[in-house]
């Protein structure tokens, strides 16, 4: 499928989606309509997902080309011949479907593997974590191609600063991952060959926690963004009282206070 999303085979809690239109995962109307599709499915007890490539790095992987990026950005062979009022709807649906993973319950993290551009970056930006090679090109080069950038663009503005994110949508030049991650806008930047390792380091970090407080962290978080700082912090308060008299509030605590690893086994 163009588009999968199916369940860890070792923790029901976590997901995995994948990307899997071309070797580009350029973004045509079908392919956005699939991504909207599928991010609505992602099942509501899955607290960790990634979101990735669905195509393999090399084995023994040396170079960025030997590690599949996430998405090259919109399809402009679909879209050069657009009208106004043809590409409205195409890019309120781009919108909603990066939107949609941005709102995801689960914790998300991003694989943006050997690049990043347009639509591709703005996807990466609306997830919770995301992880590049060193050597990655992320950018977005919509000003080159005619457009502005404004999907998930202000995303930018928080994760790199005013400056910094105005020079790359001005500019529309790439930086490589290694800078993407001295200014921010990725967590984590690694050589090739530990790319996956590390994308796995980050899921088995996040899948260790109680799969119910992240899910209300991340609710939080939304929170914060979308109803200002005190209304956010109002409804925080109320998250946190509503984290005690759970198995998971018990457990963690417990094995806090003994020096162990908490075992979570339910919601």
């Amino acid at each position: 499928m163009p588009v999968d999303c199916t369940r860890d085979d070792e923790r029901d809690h976590v997901a995995h989606m994948t990307l899997d239109f071309g070797r580009l995962n350029l973004f045509s109307p079908e392919a956005i309509a699939e991504l909207r599709r599928v991010g609505d499915l992602v099942p509501d007890d899955v607290s960790v997902l990634t979101v990735s490539s669905g195509y393999p790095a090399e084995d023994g992987a040396e170079t960025a080309d030997d590690v599949p990026g996430l998405s090259a950005g919109l399809d402009l062979t679909a879209a050069k011949d657009l009208s106004a009022d043809e590409a409205r709807p195409v890019i309120r649906d781009l919108h909603a479907a990066i939107a949609g993973i941005r709102d995801c319950d689960a914790v998300t993290v991003c694989g943006c593997g050997s690049y990043a551009f347009g639509a591709g970056l703005e996807l990466a930006m609306a997830c919770d974590v995301r992880v590049a090679t060193a050597d990655a090109a992320l950018g977005l080069p919509e000003v080159d191609v005619g457009l502005v950038t404004g999907i998930q663009g202000g995303l930018l503005v928080r994760l790199v600063g005013l400056a910094a994110a105005k020079e790359l949508i001005y500019t529309g030049v790439p930086v490589s991952g290694a800078e993407a991650a001295d200014l921010g806008l990725v967590n984590e930047a690694v050589p090739p060959d530990e790319y996956d390792a590390a994308v796995d380091r980050w899921v088995d970090r996040l899948a260790a926690k109680s799969p119910h407080v992240l899910r209300r962290q991340k609710a939080v978080f939304r929170g914060w963004r979308s109803e200002g700082l005190e209304r956010g912090v109002e409804e925080s308060v109320a998250a946190i009282a509503d984290c005690f008299d759970t198995h998971d509030q018990a457990e963690a605590m417990a094995a806090f206070l003994e020096g162990r690893e908490p075992n979570f086994t339910g919601q």
